[in-house]
């Protein structure tokens, strides 16, 4: 059996979408409901995170991040595609998809 890092570095690495959302709540609800119209445009194996500027404002720091909403694609540990400001669901998700299709081409 192998040992348990060698596990964890042949296991393909899961796309992760990193949303960054703002202090206010009616704010985040705009953002989780335009999430769940675009769950039909992305990779059902893309995995979600939620950081809120209220509870994590250091992870939002780390990254550099000024302007909310905020989202942030991570494949093993790199940044592939970044965006922030205000949302126009079809093209914002069309650019996401598109670029999780580049992605998983290169990875295969």
């Amino acid at each position: 059996m192998a040992p348990y890092s060698s596990l964890m570095t042949l296991a393909p690495q899961v796309p992760v979408l990193l949303v960054f959302t703002p202090a206010t709540s009616g704010q985040r609800s705009e953002i989780e409901q335009l999430l769940e119209r675009a769950r039909s445009l992305l990779n059902p194996g893309l995995q979600i995170m939620r950081v809120s500027e209220t509870t994590h404002p250091e992870v939002v720091r780390s990254f550099g991040i000024t302007l909310l909403p905020a989202f942030v694609l991570l494949q093993s540990g790199q940044e592939l595609w970044r965006y922030s400001g205000p949302v126009d669901s079809s093209e914002l998700f069309q650019e996401l998809g598109n670029q999780m299709e580049q992605s998983s081409l290169k990875t295969r």
